[in-house]
């Protein structure tokens, strides 16, 4: 079984655009650029199990191996899809080109930190719960208009687990089935939900689809207490 802890990165560097670039190209430049923080962050935690950086474009690539990180180039250019409409397409992209290289893998933003060392039994105790894991993030706006109850409620990208290679094409599907947008994460609640014949609710989410290893900062729609019985290696 081959298992890789992955992270992404693309996106375009203010200064290598050109004068006229209309705003939101520039504004989602300014993101980028801010990347470099969290980026900073990593290489100082104290713990932090081997990842891999599938990365879009060449300058990005440079940077990233100038400090030390283990990287695949996926693309000479920073962007492939539109920045401003389609973002997070990247992501799927990157998920979908690791598992085929990878039998199970965690997909990590760049500022979902490891702060603890993993226990030994970490992966067999993710095969126990379904082949797609992601954290429960909870919208003040709705993001599944499909649904009756719960319109606001997606896996969060930040964290993604995956031990089925057919995952990212389905996942892709669901996105294009949605009307893409500019956010992955309706599109993997897409994809849970037809995954059980649909959204059956924040208990069964629980029992199958939330990592016992994640908390997010914000928006847990779970109780404390019921948080208090995750093992926390990671947060997002």
């Amino acid at each position: 079984m081959k298992r890789a802890f992955i992270r992404g990165l693309w996106g375009e560097q203010p200064e290598s655009l050109a004068e006229d670039t209309p705003d939101k190209r520039k504004k989602m430049a300014l993101r980028r650029r801010k990347m470099d923080r969290n980026i900073d962050a990593l290489l100082k935690c104290k713990h932090q199990d081997p990842f891999i950086f599938y990365v879009f474009g060449d300058q990005n690539y440079n940077y990233l191996k100038k400090n030390g990180f283990d990287c695949v180039l996926l693309d000479k250019n920073p962007v492939k899809f539109n920045i401003v409409k389609h973002m997070y397409r990247h992501k799927l992209e990157i998920i979908k080109h690791a598992m085929e290289e990878y039998d199970e893998i965690i997909f990590l933003d760049i500022d979902c930190f490891q702060i603890h060392p993993l226990p030994s039994d970490f992966w067999k105790i993710l095969n126990k719960k379904e082949v797609v894991q992601a954290p429960l993030f909870a919208y003040r706006h709705v993001k599944c208009p499909w649904r009756k109850t719960d319109k606001r409620k997606v896996p969060n990208g930040g964290f993604v687990y995956i031990r089925d290679k057919s995952i990212p094409d389905k996942v892709i599907s669901a996105w294009e089935e949605i009307g893409k947008g500019d956010n992955d994460e309706p599109a993997w609640a897409k994809l849970t939900d037809d995954m059980i014949g649909g959204w059956q609710g924040m208990e069964k989410y629980w029992e199958i689809f939330e990592p016992p290893f994640c908390r997010l900062g914000r928006g847990i729609p779970f109780s404390e207490e019921l948080m208090k019985t995750k093992n926390i290696i990671f947060q997002h």
